[in-house]
């Protein structure tokens, strides 16, 4: 007997997707409103690749409740030779009940999908079980929201040679931050013909040296002191690496790289085309990382906290949102509690300072 799914659906794919990629069914039922034609057709595209049911459409009204159980009986007639279930993890909590409610006087399977705990739960006999599916992309993910990557590395083997230097800035931020500012004034001043120069911190505690060689466009770094003191050497544009926050994404990622992850990008892109008309959602994400069905975005700020931050924080929670993710920003600096009111309102997670080389997630 072929199998149908009946799928409630709600602004998050991932939802709808799960459902179909665990139970295969040979054809889905929808049960959306209008304005979520997009969201059906991006699950759609996204299964592809895994199966090919049958897809029809059940136009529901959010708010037309008698409507909405005449459409889940119908659905009971009109597929009298098919083995029937029903996908509840979608849709509002009214939808929700009203059809399982439906579904279950039919003695039809009705099934929720626990994403963050990895579990399908059987609604009708109380049992759940954990799931395993392969592990989805950050490009996989993000195409399911409708959007499309462009651009998102891996991993640079420059990043680990960097990497003592990289915990060595982190560790001790609070001093070697305002001696980069510093450095980047000095930078800045020397217009386009830089010059051969020295920066040396040594606060008897703290020891950093950095030695800019012009003619090789190159900064060898010094750090620590005595018998454990390290060397590391940035080429080409090193500027990008010290005074431009590459340290703090390279800190970021290798941090996020620590943690039970099954896809990490860096440098992530996505195609200004593929974004909603009038989205001032950023096109540009210094790091993403899949972990289960969840997508994370890392955002760093690495100046100090100004008007333009805030602007800049919303546009990243616009991206958090479009691409039905969780948000974090790092910030190097230290900020206003105003900044972090403000991430908190909009729903993205603040990291400062000392607790950078330490986050885990």
């Amino acid at each position: 007997m072929p199998l149908l799914e009946v799928c409630l659906l709600d602004d998050s794919p991932i939802n709808g997707f799960l459902g179909l990629v665990l139970k295969k069914p040979d054809a889905v039922v929808w049960l959306r409103t209008p304005h979520q034609k997009t969201i059906a057709q991006q699950i759609e595209a996204a299964v592809a690749t895994y199966m090919a049911p049958m897809f029809e459409t059940r136009e529901i009204l959010s708010d037309d409740v008698n409507s909405f159980v005449k459409i889940c009986q119908a659905i009971l007639r009109d597929y009298p030779e098919h083995e029937i279930l029903l996908n509840v993890t979608g849709g509002d909590r009214l939808q929700a009940v009203l059809a399982a409610d439906v579904f279950r006087k039919a003695n039809k399977e009705v099934f929720y999908i626990d994403t963050h705990h990895f579990k399908i739960i059987n609604i009708g006999l109380g049992e759940s079980k954990y799931y395993q599916i392969a592990a989805l992309t950050v490009n996989e993910f993000i195409a399911l929201q409708g959007i499309k990557m462009t651009y998102g590395t891996r991993f640079d083997p420059e990043i680990g040679r960097r990497s003592p230097l990289t915990y060595f800035i982190a560790v001790h931020i609070d001093n070697l931050v305002p001696h980069i500012d510093k450095i980047r004034d000095e930078w800045i001043k020397m217009g386009n013909v830089k010059q051969s120069v020295k920066w040396d911190y040594d606060d008897g505690r703290i020891k950093f040296l950095i030695e800019y060689d012009a003619e090789q466009d190159r900064m060898k770094c010094k750090f620590g002191g005595g018998a454990g003191q390290k060397v590391v050497e940035i080429f080409k544009n090193p500027e990008e690496y010290l005074l431009n926050g590459g340290w703090l994404r390279e800190m970021v990622f290798l941090r996020v790289h620590k943690s039970q992850y099954d896809d990490v990008r860096l440098d992530v892109r996505l195609d200004k085309e593929s974004l909603p008309l009038g989205n001032k959602s950023e096109n540009l994400i210094d790091i993403a990382m899949m972990k289960g069905s969840t997508l994370y975005i890392f955002q760093c700020f690495s100046y100090p906290i100004t008007h333009d931050s805030f602007m800049e924080l919303k546009s990243f929670q616009q991206t958090v949102k479009l691409l039905n993710a969780k948000g974090f920003v790092f910030v190097s600096h230290k900020i206003y509690h105003g900044f972090i009111e403000r991430a908190r309102e909009l729903g993205v997670s603040v990291v400062v300072g000392r607790r950078i080389p330490i986050f885990t997630i």
